[in-house]
């Protein structure tokens, strides 16, 4: 795995070695901002599952949804906790990314992997050849993870608190696109396909088994 500065733009050169090879470039947004609106539903959809699944897990939650009084908020600024709940977020965001590498196929040892931070959060990027069903594995692991067996996790220890109710959230309602990307690979991708990101596009084929077995 190697650091880079930025998220690595697509590789005219790979695009033309993947199409001349019997690749097939995959209908997909062709940007983040296309991206991010086309998965708004996914956004209501994630955060109504998290909360469904964090109502019995922590109290205050069910409180709060069960409460018919109206509610105010009120802001109490303190520079060093408002600090502190930004780091927080950034860290959280960058944990979800770096989840999503742990699952590339010896995301350590390629050479083809990339990771850095920006001023958003940490990425991870890769040209490798993956199989669909390990893609689909690396899209929906950070929202599975952090989600779902982090908050049960915690709750059985009694550490969940709401600060982390909110990290979780935040994490399901951002993993609209890795939904998208899976329905997208879903709807496109034969089974038993392999997927090559090159920057913002997205190319599948099916293998022979010798090509298979290569990897």
């Amino acid at each position: 795995m190697k650091y880079t500065k930025k998220v690595p733009e697509t590789d005219f050169n790979l695009r033309d070695e993947l199409i001349s090879k019997g690749w097939k470039k995959i209908k997909e947004p062709s940007n983040l901002m296309l991206s991010i609106l086309l998965s708004l539903p996914f956004r209501f959809v994630n955060g109504i599952i998290f909360i469904s699944i964090a109502y019995p897990l922590y109290p205050p939650l069910k409180e709060f949804l069960n409460s018919n009084d109206n509610f105010g908020i009120t802001l109490n600024i303190n520079y060093t906790t408002l600090l502190l709940y930004i780091l927080g977020i950034y860290l959280f965001m960058t944990i979800h990314e770096f989840t999503h590498g742990c699952f590339i196929p010896n995301f350590l040892k390629s050479n083809k992997t990339y990771w850095g931070i920006n001023a958003f959060c940490g990425f991870v990027c890769t040209t490798e050849k993956i199989k669909k069903s390990r893609y689909i594995i690396i899209s929906i692991m950070p929202f599975f993870l952090l989600s779902i067996i982090f908050p049960i996790i915690l709750s059985a220890l009694g550490l969940l608190n709401n600060f982390i109710v909110f990290l979780c959230f935040l994490n399901a309602m951002g993993s609209c696109v890795d939904f998208l990307n899976i329905c997208i690979i879903l709807s496109q991708v034969p089974n038993g396909s392999y997927i090559i990101n090159n920057g913002f596009e997205t190319y599948f084929k099916q293998l022979p088994p010798y090509e298979d077995r290569l990897g």
